[in-house]
């Protein structure tokens, strides 16, 4: 039953979530900036029940259900790793690059474009990961001079892109749209199956008549 009541919750709050960020985006046909630290909620989330699984197999099933712990912990600390800093959605490589420069512009900070990064006057460093054909753009952080310039530059790409009139790449809020759509229809689908099947009941064994209790007796001895 908790196993079930937490397949619910996941399909709820994930489909949900990854529905609003598609349908923002769709909506309001701009780019949007998400911090990486929703993606990792969001997988933790997900992987929840491999967790409860292996908690639940504690007594019966030691081995195994340190395996689950231990899986479940390593994907965290992955994706702890792989989603630092913000992501970007909507963008292309071209427009990416300019509000990047024109953020940094803004901000008076001199800086140098490297492959794959930005280096700032004050040493501070970014990496900058782009795909252009889903759409997205990663900005992370790599040193604590970065990690202080992190907020101001965020808040500047944000500025201007809500003042940008460039095209906008639609492709990952349809993806992010459509998954979230098909958890919450995952979601509906398992709940009407539980109306419809709310349990499997014992089928009652038929009370025996007199007659067969007589013949099941022994007879007594002569």
């Amino acid at each position: 039953m908790l196993t079930l009541l937490v397949i619910f919750i996941v399909l709820a709050l994930a489909g949900t979530g990854l529905t609003y960020v598609g349908l923002r985006g769709l909506l309001s046909r701009r780019v949007t900036i998400y911090s990486g630290r929703w993606l990792l909620a969001l997988i933790a989330l997900c992987f929840l029940p491999q967790l409860i699984n292996g908690l639940k197999l504690l007594g019966s099933a030691t081995s195994l259900a340190i395996i689950n712990i231990i899986l479940y912990l390593g994907i965290i600390l992955v994706f702890w790793l792989v989603t630092k800093g913000h992501i970007l959605f909507g963008v292309s490589e071209e427009t990416a690059t300019e509000a990047l420069k024109a953020a940094l512009d803004k901000l008076g900070v001199k800086h140098e474009q490297l492959l794959g990064s930005v280096k700032l006057e004050d040493g501070g460093i970014f990496q900058v990961s782009i795909q252009d054909w889903v759409g997205t753009m990663q900005l992370k952080p790599k040193n604590p001079a970065a990690y202080l310039r992190s907020a101001q530059l965020v808040a500047a790409l944000a500025e201007h892109f809500s003042a940008s009139t460039a095209p906008v790449r639609f492709m990952p809020y349809w993806i992010y749209a459509f998954c979230g759509g098909l958890l919450l229809a995952s979601l509906l689908f398992l709940a009407a199956l539980v109306v419809k099947h709310p349990g499997h009941r014992t089928p009652q064994q038929p009370k025996p008549n007199a007659t067969a209790c007589a013949q099941q007796q022994p007879a007594p001895p002569l």
